[in-house]
């Protein structure tokens, strides 16, 4: 059965009703989307974090037609001087810092010449090793059923690869989430455990691995002035499970990496899955940060904190037509301003 709200999608995506709504956003607010990884059409991955290159070149060209797409530095010049521009600014952000952002968004951005944020999180571009949430989604890239049992953990039975697509993602988000949850030690210790009870390396889909950039790409992406790098931290943990101590190295330790990398102050910062508390703001602003980015769905407004700045995801398995609505503040962004 097709989820309600992807009835709602067609009617509500028609340029009728979004061109309002792109009005209001010119002079209200701006559209921050946030991305994690391109890949390659014929990239045979089971991951809402991996988007197509045709689908992203779409959304561009889409985006480029009724929004300007601006850096953050020049998105939060607008916000704090509005000019009465006609045009909705756009923000491009990408997560983490994978392989595809060199091999396949850095091609593009210098060809379209779109500026883009890059948040990386570093520890991964010094070992040469997936975070684990990443870990996890390589090692369920087969194509048989794989039953994950963690109830020694707490956390229950999950069986991926039943179907394909969306539904497939569903399952193994709903494992990503739960393995959130745990405290770092014991997180590690689980994922651990499923990825020795799970098939091994020689099964997986060999076009459908997801690896994390080199030193030589963080490089090569500062060497391009339509990207802005950014910090997503050291370790990847999420800051709110760590001491005010531990974050602290996390965040400045990245913040020196890159620089030393890049050549290159580093000035905004993604929190890692979007989570903060006021711990983790205290410890970005201190430790010399301008901006930093959330998870909450929405477009961006001038009374929002510029250590809360909200994004919209976008993902593999999301519509053209969800797309659409997403730079409007999707569903609920419709319904407050009908309201």
């Amino acid at each position: 059965m097709m989820d309600w709200k992807q009835l709602l999608y067609v009617p509500l995506s028609h340029d009728f009703v979004l061109g309002s709504l792109r009005e209001q956003a010119a002079s209200t607010g701006v559209t921050v989307l946030a991305y994690h990884e391109l890949a390659q059409d014929d990239a045979d991955v089971e991951a809402w974090t991996v988007v197509r290159k045709s689908d992203f070149l779409r959304q561009m060209d889409y985006l480029s037609r009724h929004y300007d797409i601006v850096t953050l530095d020049r998105a939060i010049a607008r916000l704090e001087a509005p000019t009465g521009a006609s045009r909705p600014l756009a923000v491009i952000t990408f997560d983490d810092g994978d392989r595809g952002n060199a091999d396949v968004l850095l091609p593009i951005v210098e060809e379209l010449r779109i500026p883009v944020t890059v948040y990386i999180a570093t520890r991964q571009v010094v070992d040469r090793n997936p975070y684990w949430f990443d870990q996890v989604i390589n090692a369920l890239q087969v194509d048989t059923v794989v039953d994950v049992d963690l109830g020694k953990y707490g956390l229950g039975r999950y069986q991926i690869n039943r179907a394909r697509g969306s539904k497939n993602w569903l399952e193994i988000e709903r494992l990503l989430e739960a393995l959130k949850a745990l405290d770092p030690a014991a997180r590690a210790q689980a994922v651990e455990a499923m990825l020795a009870a799970v098939p091994p390396m020689e099964q997986r889909r060999k076009n459908g691995q997801i690896e994390p950039m080199r030193v030589a790409d963080v490089k090569a992406l500062a060497t391009c002035s339509w990207m802005t790098i950014g910090s997503h931290s050291h370790c990847h943990n999420l800051l709110t499970q760590l001491s005010a101590s531990a974050a602290e190295e996390s965040v400045k330790n990245s913040k020196s990496l890159l620089e030393q990398w890049t050549g290159r102050t580093i000035e905004h910062f993604a929190y890692p899955n979007g989570t903060y508390d006021n711990m983790t703001v205290g410890v970005v602003r201190k430790t010399g940060f301008r901006s930093a980015v959330t998870f909450e769905s929405r477009l961006w407004r001038r009374v929002d904190s510029l250590y809360c700045i909200p994004r919209v995801g976008i993902g593999r398995y999301d519509s053209f037509e969800k797309f659409k609505l997403n730079l409007v503040g999707g569903l609920r962004g419709i319904w407050r301003s009908a309201a």
